[in-house]
């Protein structure tokens, strides 16, 4: 990834940051809560929402672009931010769009 890709998505990254999202670089989401994520792998940007412990862990651990992969293990994640979700009864989900 050249210098000014990178640039881009740390002010990226940076700017969620003062909304309130967390990096993940700094702190892992509860396992208990319903968060809302965005991760930047393999040149896409996934966002979604999940409570980390209704997923197998074992499995998703291994299974590459699982909330799991991207979460927990961060894997070739270049940035990544999550925050609690304001409404835990909204319907878990993942989706994949071009980088921003």
């Amino acid at each position: 990834m050249d210098d000014p890709t990178r640039y881009r998505l740390t002010t990226w990254r940076k700017r969620l940051e003062r909304q309130g999202w967390v990096s993940l670089r700094r702190r892992r989401p509860p396992g208990n809560r319903l968060v809302e994520y965005h991760v930047i792998w393999q040149g896409r940007l996934i966002s979604g929402r999940v409570r980390l412990s209704e997923l197998d862990r074992d499995a998703g651990f291994w299974q590459p672009g699982s909330p799991v992969y991207l979460l927990e293990r961060g894997q070739d994640v270049v940035e990544g931010v999550w925050r609690v979700a304001k409404d835990q009864a909204a319907v878990p989900g993942q989706m994949v769009r071009s980088m921003p």
